[in-house]
């Protein structure tokens, strides 16, 4: 991940768009697994994700998205290619 240091070298709009982007990238992450889980599983998300409780949602992602980090790297390259072939489209 970034350190604090690059964050706060970025512009205001570049803050947004990165945490857009982050976003972006967790949800896809989420939402395939959600689609991948049986309907007691998805109650057990949900459950933990509706929560305030922090240790909740760490311990239903270590035992159900064990994989996350590399998830998110393959994601971010995959949304990378859609932002680049956007803009060629553009130009």
């Amino acid at each position: 991940m970034a350190s604090n240091k690059f964050l706060e070298e970025l512009s205001e709009s570049q803050k947004s768009l990165s945490l857009r982007i982050f976003n972006l990238v967790i949800g896809r992450i989420f939402k395939k697994a959600y689609l991948g889980f049986d309907e007691k599983t998805r109650e057990e998300m949900d459950k933990a994700f509706l929560s305030e409780d922090a240790q909740a949602k760490e311990k239903f992602i270590k035992e159900h998205v064990p994989n996350i980090k590399k998830d998110f790297v393959e994601e971010a390259k995959k949304i990378e290619k859609e932002i680049k072939t956007e803009i060629e489209k553009q130009t």
